[in-house]
């Protein structure tokens, strides 16, 4: 907490139902936060009753993870953010509060229109998005396609998602936050499965896509499972965060013109654009609620 250069304040956006809470779950597995049993099943992060019942993320939910990279510890703060359109006003409140966006859709669905929505909420906030490509496994198992079909569908959406950031991205950032398989920040996995993939993971580890394929093909039953041990999905992720979001330091420069309206010349502007834990306090509302008897009111 007190080195900011290893800390990621991130957020996970999507249109509902591709897996993103499930997702959430996962990486607090990871972290040691849940039963890697539990994870997918738990919903962690959906703590409200009618979360639970209802199958959708209504509140956003924040977690405190650490990653260790190498021998470097980071500190991960996550939100988790509601899908459904009818909370998109949480989702504009918590881009606020992070850094970093995990895009995240279904292969097999691709881009939908909410998945334009809260990225653009995102991108408009000034927030430096990367991209999971969740449900893999639905592409092998159900459309039964070929290697040859799954690049061309995962082409054609990283392709859309990159006409969506480059129409919508501060004119500075259009061509810097492109997401690429290349560059190593769009990922692929299931993580109802728990497993993920990169590209510099892929290299890392030395596993190939026919691998993972395989995985689903066998007769061996524990074959996926042996995938989710080889290539978890946290790992994976949090290695494209660490690696493709910024710092606290590094984003308040670009992002505090665009979150905070006061003097940047006085101290508190300066002690904000370079995130001083000296300076001030300043707090980003995230969620708000309406008070019969109060009108607005700011809960955290």
């Amino acid at each position: 907490m007190t080195k900011p250069e290893f800390i990621r304040n991130i957020g996970v956006c999507a249109h509902i139902d591709h897996g993103k809470t499930t997702f959430s779950d996962n990486l607090l597995a990871g972290a040691g936060m849940m039963s890697e049993e539990l994870a997918g099943k738990q919903l962690l992060l959906d703590f409200r009753q009618d979360e639970q019942e209802r199958g959708i993320t209504i509140d956003s939910a924040s977690v405190s993870m650490v990653h260790v990279v190498e021998d470097s510890e980071f500190l991960v703060n996550l939100i988790d953010t509601p899908g459904h359109v009818d909370f998109g006003g949480d989702v504009t409140r918590a881009m606020r509060a992070v850094d970093g966006a995990i895009v995240l859709i279904c292969a097999s669905e691709g881009p939908m229109p909410q998945t334009e929505t809260v990225l653009r909420q995102a991108l408009k906030e000034r927030v430096k998005p990367v991209l999971f490509i969740n449900k893999t496994d639905r592409l092998i198992k159900e459309l039964k396609l070929t290697p040859e079909q799954m690049q061309q569908r995962f082409i054609k959406q990283i392709i859309d998602i990159n006409n969506i950031i480059k129409s919508i991205a501060p004119d500075e950032y259009k061509e810097l936050w492109q997401v690429s398989i290349e560059k190593g920040s769009v990922a692929f996995g299931s993580a109802f499965h728990n497993w993920a993939i990169s590209l510099p993971y892929m290299k890392k580890k030395g596993i190939s896509f026919k691998e993972i394929i395989d995985a689903y093909t066998s007769s061996d039953e524990g074959a996926v499972k042996k995938l989710a041990k080889r290539a978890p999905l946290h790992q994976v992720v949090l290695d494209m965060v660490t690696s493709h979001h910024p710092n606290p330091v590094q984003a308040q420069k670009y992002r505090i013109p665009k979150l905070w309206s006061g003097d940047l010349d006085s101290t508190d502007g300066k002690s904000l654009l370079d995130s001083d834990p000296e300076g001030r306090t300043f707090f980003v509302i995230t969620k708000v609620v309406i008070d019969p008897q109060a009108d607005y009111l700011a809960e955290r």
